[in-house]
Protein backbone atom coordinates (compact mmCIF):
# COMPACT_ATOMS: atom_id res chain seq x y z
CA UNK A 1 0.00 0.00 0.00
CA UNK A 2 2.90 2.41 0.47
CA UNK A 3 3.11 2.41 -3.24
CA UNK A 4 -0.27 3.58 -3.51
CA UNK A 5 0.21 6.42 -0.96
CA UNK A 6 3.39 7.48 -2.57
CA UNK A 7 1.75 7.75 -5.74
CA UNK A 8 -1.31 9.56 -4.24
CA UNK A 9 0.72 12.37 -2.30
CA UNK A 10 2.44 12.56 -5.82
CA UNK A 11 -0.69 13.49 -7.27
CA UNK A 12 -1.58 16.01 -4.14
CA UNK A 13 1.42 18.09 -4.35
CA UNK A 14 0.58 18.35 -8.38
CA UNK A 15 -3.06 19.14 -7.75
CA UNK A 16 -3.26 23.19 -8.87
CA UNK A 17 -7.03 22.88 -6.72
CA UNK A 18 -4.93 21.31 -3.40
CA UNK A 19 -2.88 24.49 -3.58
CA UNK A 20 -5.92 26.77 -4.08
CA UNK A 21 -7.44 25.46 -0.97
CA UNK A 22 -4.39 26.10 0.98
CA UNK A 23 -4.41 29.85 -0.45
CA UNK A 24 -8.10 29.77 0.59
CA UNK A 25 -7.53 28.86 4.62
CA UNK A 26 -4.41 31.26 4.97
CA UNK A 27 -6.14 33.99 3.27
CA UNK A 28 -9.49 33.27 5.21
CA UNK A 29 -7.63 33.48 8.62
CA UNK A 30 -5.64 36.83 7.47
CA UNK A 31 -8.89 38.39 6.45
CA UNK A 32 -10.70 37.51 9.84
CA UNK A 33 -7.35 39.04 11.56
CA UNK A 34 -7.75 42.09 9.67
CA UNK A 35 -11.35 43.04 9.95
CA UNK A 36 -11.11 42.06 13.94
CA UNK A 37 -8.06 44.65 13.89
CA UNK A 38 -10.34 47.37 11.53
CA UNK A 39 -12.94 46.80 14.07
CA UNK A 40 -11.45 47.33 16.98
CA UNK A 41 -9.81 50.46 15.51
CA UNK A 42 -13.26 52.12 14.21
CA UNK A 43 -14.92 51.06 17.73
CA UNK A 44 -12.24 51.29 20.47
CA UNK A 45 -14.68 52.33 22.99
CA UNK A 46 -16.89 49.02 22.58
CA UNK A 47 -14.01 46.59 22.71
CA UNK A 48 -12.75 48.31 26.12
CA UNK A 49 -15.62 46.68 27.89
CA UNK A 50 -15.35 43.67 26.51
CA UNK A 51 -13.48 40.60 28.12
CA UNK A 52 -10.03 39.50 25.97
CA UNK A 53 -11.63 36.42 23.98
CA UNK A 54 -13.02 39.57 21.74
CA UNK A 55 -9.70 41.38 21.51
CA UNK A 56 -7.28 38.33 20.45
CA UNK A 57 -7.19 35.75 17.24
CA UNK A 58 -7.79 33.29 20.19
CA UNK A 59 -11.27 34.06 20.34
CA UNK A 60 -12.38 33.53 16.74
CA UNK A 61 -9.54 30.96 15.48
CA UNK A 62 -11.17 27.97 15.86
CA UNK A 63 -14.31 29.27 13.82
CA UNK A 64 -12.54 28.80 10.80
CA UNK A 65 -13.19 24.80 10.91
CA UNK A 66 -16.84 25.98 10.21
CA UNK A 67 -15.30 27.54 6.65
CA UNK A 68 -13.09 25.19 5.83
CA UNK A 69 -15.14 22.46 6.00
CA UNK A 70 -16.68 23.19 2.62
CA UNK A 71 -13.57 23.38 0.97
CA UNK A 72 -12.11 19.91 2.57
CA UNK A 73 -15.88 18.75 0.92
CA UNK A 74 -14.94 20.38 -2.37
CA UNK A 75 -11.32 18.59 -1.97
CA UNK A 76 -12.09 15.41 -1.39
CA UNK A 77 -15.37 15.14 -4.64
CA UNK A 78 -12.86 16.24 -6.89
CA UNK A 79 -9.58 14.29 -5.58
CA UNK A 80 -11.39 11.16 -5.64
CA UNK A 81 -14.04 11.82 -8.77
CA UNK A 82 -10.85 12.34 -10.44
CA UNK A 83 -9.36 8.86 -9.99
CA UNK A 84 -12.90 7.75 -11.67
CA UNK A 85 -12.57 9.99 -14.44
CA UNK A 86 -9.33 9.58 -15.61
CA UNK A 87 -9.26 5.77 -15.09
CA UNK A 88 -6.85 5.82 -12.02
CA UNK A 89 -8.89 3.53 -10.20
CA UNK A 90 -9.07 1.34 -12.88
CA UNK A 91 -5.72 0.74 -13.39
CA UNK A 92 -4.88 -0.01 -9.77
CA UNK A 93 -7.12 -2.57 -9.90
CA UNK A 94 -5.17 -4.09 -12.98
CA UNK A 95 -1.59 -4.20 -11.16
CA UNK A 96 -2.79 -5.98 -8.77
CA UNK A 97 -3.62 -3.81 -5.65
CA UNK A 98 -6.27 -4.60 -3.44
CA UNK A 99 -9.50 -2.63 -3.32
CA UNK A 100 -8.97 -1.94 0.52
CA UNK A 101 -5.37 -1.09 -0.26
CA UNK A 102 -6.93 1.60 -2.69
CA UNK A 103 -9.81 2.97 0.03
CA UNK A 104 -7.50 3.37 2.41
CA UNK A 105 -4.79 4.92 0.47
CA UNK A 106 -7.49 8.15 -0.39
CA UNK A 107 -8.29 8.27 2.62
CA UNK A 108 -4.72 8.67 4.17
CA UNK A 109 -4.34 11.50 1.43
CA UNK A 110 -7.36 13.43 1.60
CA UNK A 111 -7.37 13.54 5.45
CA UNK A 112 -3.90 14.62 4.93
CA UNK A 113 -5.34 17.44 2.90
CA UNK A 114 -8.11 18.35 4.98
CA UNK A 115 -5.56 18.64 8.40
CA UNK A 116 -3.48 20.39 6.15
CA UNK A 117 -6.11 23.01 5.06
CA UNK A 118 -7.26 23.53 9.14
CA UNK A 119 -3.61 23.67 10.58
CA UNK A 120 -2.96 26.20 8.09
CA UNK A 121 -5.76 28.36 8.85
CA UNK A 122 -5.14 28.18 12.43
CA UNK A 123 -1.35 29.08 12.07
CA UNK A 124 -1.23 31.78 9.65
CA UNK A 125 -4.77 33.10 12.28
CA UNK A 126 -2.46 32.94 15.65
CA UNK A 127 0.81 34.37 13.44
CA UNK A 128 -1.18 37.21 12.34
CA UNK A 129 -3.35 37.72 14.99
CA UNK A 130 -0.12 37.90 17.25
CA UNK A 131 1.21 41.48 15.32
CA UNK A 132 -1.74 42.60 14.62
CA UNK A 133 -4.45 42.26 17.73
CA UNK A 134 -4.06 41.75 22.03
CA UNK A 135 -1.82 39.06 23.07
CA UNK A 136 -3.29 35.17 23.62
CA UNK A 137 -5.97 34.66 26.32
CA UNK A 138 -5.76 30.96 25.61
CA UNK A 139 -2.77 29.02 27.39
CA UNK A 140 -0.17 26.84 24.90
CA UNK A 141 -2.09 23.78 26.55
CA UNK A 142 -5.21 24.77 25.49
CA UNK A 143 -4.29 25.47 22.25
CA UNK A 144 -3.30 22.37 21.07
CA UNK A 145 -5.81 20.33 22.88
CA UNK A 146 -8.43 22.66 21.01
CA UNK A 147 -6.72 21.98 17.58
CA UNK A 148 -6.09 17.87 18.37
CA UNK A 149 -9.73 17.93 19.08
CA UNK A 150 -10.63 19.56 16.14
CA UNK A 151 -8.32 17.50 14.11
CA UNK A 152 -9.86 14.31 14.91
CA UNK A 153 -13.16 15.87 14.20
CA UNK A 154 -11.32 16.32 10.83
CA UNK A 155 -10.59 12.88 10.40
CA UNK A 156 -14.21 11.66 11.03
CA UNK A 157 -15.42 14.15 8.75
CA UNK A 158 -13.06 13.18 6.04
CA UNK A 159 -14.14 9.49 6.69
CA UNK A 160 -17.42 10.10 5.98
CA UNK A 161 -16.65 12.31 2.88
CA UNK A 162 -14.72 10.02 1.26
CA UNK A 163 -17.47 6.77 2.07
CA UNK A 164 -19.82 8.65 -0.40
CA UNK A 165 -17.16 9.91 -2.91
CA UNK A 166 -16.00 6.19 -3.01
CA UNK A 167 -19.17 4.94 -4.12
CA UNK A 168 -20.01 7.35 -6.29
CA UNK A 169 -18.14 7.10 -9.89
CA UNK A 170 -19.40 10.51 -11.70
CA UNK A 171 -17.06 13.29 -10.32
CA UNK A 172 -19.73 16.10 -10.73
CA UNK A 173 -22.11 13.93 -8.49
CA UNK A 174 -19.47 13.17 -5.88
CA UNK A 175 -18.66 16.66 -5.36
CA UNK A 176 -22.15 17.77 -5.17
CA UNK A 177 -22.97 15.22 -2.90
CA UNK A 178 -19.88 16.03 -0.62
CA UNK A 179 -21.59 19.62 -0.70
CA UNK A 180 -24.90 19.26 -0.20
CA UNK A 181 -24.02 16.82 2.57
CA UNK A 182 -21.76 19.63 4.55
CA UNK A 183 -24.45 21.90 3.76
CA UNK A 184 -26.69 19.41 6.15
CA UNK A 185 -24.11 18.80 8.98
CA UNK A 186 -23.77 22.54 9.15
CA UNK A 187 -27.94 23.97 9.35
CA UNK A 188 -28.29 20.08 11.84
CA UNK A 189 -25.21 21.99 13.86
CA UNK A 190 -26.82 25.17 14.09
CA UNK A 191 -30.53 23.71 14.87
CA UNK A 192 -28.71 21.09 17.82
CA UNK A 193 -26.69 24.18 19.29
CA UNK A 194 -29.82 26.81 19.43
CA UNK A 195 -32.01 23.64 21.02
CA UNK A 196 -29.44 22.44 23.52
CA UNK A 197 -28.62 26.52 24.72
CA UNK A 198 -32.00 27.46 25.45
CA UNK A 199 -32.96 28.02 28.86
CA UNK A 200 -35.45 25.96 30.88
CA UNK A 201 -36.63 29.20 32.84
CA UNK A 202 -36.93 32.57 31.71
CA UNK A 203 -38.06 35.14 33.47
CA UNK A 204 -40.42 38.17 32.08
CA UNK A 205 -42.10 41.18 33.24
CA UNK A 206 -44.93 40.88 30.64
CA UNK A 207 -47.62 38.42 30.78
CA UNK A 208 -49.39 36.68 27.58
CA UNK A 209 -52.15 39.78 27.49
CA UNK A 210 -49.48 41.87 27.86
CA UNK A 211 -50.07 43.09 31.75
CA UNK A 212 -47.18 44.42 33.30
CA UNK A 213 -45.93 42.25 36.44
CA UNK A 214 -45.19 44.13 39.68
CA UNK A 215 -42.53 41.78 40.24
CA UNK A 216 -40.45 39.57 37.61
CA UNK A 217 -42.42 35.99 37.29
CA UNK A 218 -40.39 32.87 36.35
CA UNK A 219 -42.04 30.92 33.54
CA UNK A 220 -40.88 27.45 32.24
CA UNK A 221 -39.77 28.04 28.81
CA UNK A 222 -41.76 26.17 26.22
CA UNK A 223 -39.22 25.38 23.92
CA UNK A 224 -37.14 23.67 26.54
CA UNK A 225 -36.16 20.23 25.43
CA UNK A 226 -35.34 16.88 27.99
CA UNK A 227 -35.58 13.64 28.70
CA UNK A 228 -34.83 11.35 26.46
CA UNK A 229 -35.30 14.02 23.99
CA UNK A 230 -32.63 15.84 24.87
CA UNK A 231 -30.23 13.07 25.64
CA UNK A 232 -30.62 12.40 21.62
CA UNK A 233 -29.46 15.79 20.62
CA UNK A 234 -26.58 15.75 23.17
CA UNK A 235 -25.21 12.86 21.72
CA UNK A 236 -25.24 14.04 18.25
CA UNK A 237 -24.33 17.18 19.38
CA UNK A 238 -21.12 15.13 20.37
CA UNK A 239 -20.93 12.54 17.88
CA UNK A 240 -21.37 14.64 14.54
CA UNK A 241 -18.17 16.03 13.23
CA UNK A 242 -19.40 19.69 12.46
CA UNK A 243 -21.09 19.86 15.96
CA UNK A 244 -17.70 18.94 17.32
CA UNK A 245 -16.14 21.62 15.41
CA UNK A 246 -19.00 24.06 16.84
CA UNK A 247 -18.25 23.12 20.39
CA UNK A 248 -14.64 23.31 20.28
CA UNK A 249 -15.45 27.55 18.55
CA UNK A 250 -17.01 28.12 22.31
CA UNK A 251 -13.82 27.66 23.67
CA UNK A 252 -15.11 24.80 26.11
CA UNK A 253 -12.97 21.29 27.28
CA UNK A 254 -15.89 19.60 28.91
CA UNK A 255 -16.97 17.08 26.07
CA UNK A 256 -13.46 16.97 24.19
CA UNK A 257 -12.71 13.48 25.28
CA UNK A 258 -16.19 12.17 23.94
CA UNK A 259 -16.19 13.58 21.29
CA UNK A 260 -12.83 12.17 21.04
CA UNK A 261 -14.22 8.52 21.22
CA UNK A 262 -17.25 9.15 18.69
CA UNK A 263 -14.46 10.91 16.05
CA UNK A 264 -12.69 7.12 15.92
CA UNK A 265 -15.83 5.36 16.00
CA UNK A 266 -17.18 7.29 13.30
CA UNK A 267 -13.84 6.56 11.69
CA UNK A 268 -13.89 3.14 12.24
CA UNK A 269 -17.61 2.49 10.84
CA UNK A 270 -17.61 5.08 7.82
CA UNK A 271 -14.50 3.60 6.24
CA UNK A 272 -15.40 -0.23 6.90
CA UNK A 273 -18.69 0.17 5.92
CA UNK A 274 -16.83 1.96 2.61
CA UNK A 275 -14.54 -1.01 1.96
CA UNK A 276 -17.23 -3.31 2.35
CA UNK A 277 -18.72 -1.71 -0.42
CA UNK A 278 -16.14 -0.74 -2.65
CA UNK A 279 -15.17 -3.92 -2.60
CA UNK A 280 -18.72 -5.46 -3.99
CA UNK A 281 -18.91 -1.97 -6.38
CA UNK A 282 -19.09 -3.07 -10.37
CA UNK A 283 -16.37 -0.44 -11.86
CA UNK A 284 -17.18 1.12 -15.56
Amino acid sequence: MSRLIKANFARLFKSVFFKVCIIFSAGLGILLDFSRYADIQKNPEIYEGLGAQYKAADGFVFSGALYIVFAAAAFVGIFLGTEYSDGTIRNKLMVGHKRWEIYLSNFIVCLTANITFLLVFIITTLGVGELLLSASYLSFTQIVVFTLSQCAAMAAFTAILVLFSMIIQSKATGSVTALILTVVMVFATLYISAKLEEEEYYTTRVSYTGEIYDEPQTRKNPAYIAGTKREIYEFLNNALPVNQFYQVTKNTEENIGIMAVYSAILIVLSSGVGIVIFRKKDLK
